[in-house]
């Protein structure tokens, strides 16, 4: 791949992925629109072409010249989403379709989308795979579903769309969230020693850390587009299938002294799904997990500790995606689409 353009690049997964496309020689151009600008820990110092753009405005002239798009960009505030699902479908819906077609029209060959597990919701059966029936409960998943199922229709031969199912992320990443689970736990464990949980704790999650889920688009722009265009694929790995009591577990591990309450309650999230790998892992039989989720827990608690995160952090929720939002509205520099106001 010569020319990379990677939406979010700015974001949680973009901002791990593009120093990762970098080190493999890979020439990146980032389209981000700012919304999120702390960082855990030192900047980052990698020197690549950024374009501050709403991915609602990206033009065909933008793409001029791309050989393939990592398309991260999306609100993926499932609140956010209940508050307002119009801009849901309006970002990462539409926004999602415009730009394929746009970049189909300006000739770009490659086009890997990353949608999300969470599109099976509550799993209707032991283990979901790529053929079971979805599920979407939020309008966050409801928007990765019908963006796959309209992006299926534009692939051909001279544009090869991958579907890439994401685990749900986790680990730590300079433009960090702690509104993620394993990161939620491990942030609350650091500042008060007390994690409050929203359900008994049985929950069903794939898990996956930021750096490898990096690693595996990395590769995903490598392989013959034969074996991924026009395919849907879960990524992730069949060990990181996990309960919420055991991520906890390994978060108790780790901070010694920690106490977890369990509520009985799931609150706005029911999802509960196992998910097989087993067609990523036929097509990528190289690919093996560097990130663990305790070595990845030890990591972020370390990565925290030295950035001197405390309760004051957590309650400012500077790395928590809706409340950033939220204050930047409230504050008048986004109107109620979330654009940026002319100042």
């Amino acid at each position: 791949m010569k020319k990379v353009l990677v939406t979010g690049d700015r974001g949680y997964i973009g901002s791990t992925l593009v120093p990762a496309l970098l080190k493999k020689d890979i020439s990146v151009i980032g389209l981000d629109t700012n919304f999120f600008t702390k960082v855990l820990g030192n900047p980052q110092t990698v020197k690549y072409k950024k374009i501050t753009k709403d991915i609602r405005k990206i033009e065909e002239k933008d793409l001029y010249g791309i050989d393939a798009i990592i398309h991260l960009s999306a609100l993926s505030n499932d609140p956010m989403g209940d508050i307002n699902p119009k801009l849901t479908e309006d970002i990462n819906y539409k926004g999602s379709i415009r730009l394929a077609r746009l970049a189909k029209k300006a000739g770009v060959k490659r086009f890997l989308f990353s949608s999300s597990c969470s599109i099976y919701g509550i799993g209707k059966q032991k283990i979901v795979d790529e053929k079971s029936p979805v599920n979407p409960l939020t309008a966050y998943a409801k928007s990765k579903i019908k963006t796959e199922n309209t992006l299926f229709t534009l692939a051909d031969s001279d544009f090869c769309v991958g579907l890439l199912r994401n685990s749900t992320v986790y680990g730590y990443s300079p433009k960090f969230r702690d509104d993620l689970v394993v990161n939620n736990f491990a942030v609350h464990a650091v500042a008060e020693k007390n994690i409050k949980v929203l359900s008994d704790g049985t929950p069903w999650r794939p898990l996956i850390d930021v750096r490898d889920l990096s690693d595996i688009f990395e590769k995903f722009l490598r392989i013959e587009k034969n074996k991924i265009n026009g395919k849907v694929i879960n990524i992730g790995f069949n060990d990181n299938n996990l309960q919420v009591k055991d991520v906890l577990e390994v978060v108790q591990k780790t901070i010694r002294g920690c106490i977890v309450e369990y509520t009985g309650e799931h609150g706005i999230d029911t999802r509960s799904y196992k998910v097989s790998f087993a067609l990523f892992e036929k097509l990528f039989p190289e690919i093996k997990q560097k990130w663990p989720l305790e070595k990845s827990v030890k990591d972020l608690i370390r990565h925290l500790g030295e950035a001197k995160f405390s309760k004051i952090d957590l309650e400012n929720k500077k790395y928590t995606r809706l409340a950033v939002l939220q204050k930047l509205m409230d504050k008048h520099k986004l109107d109620k689409n979330l654009y940026w106001k002319k100042l």
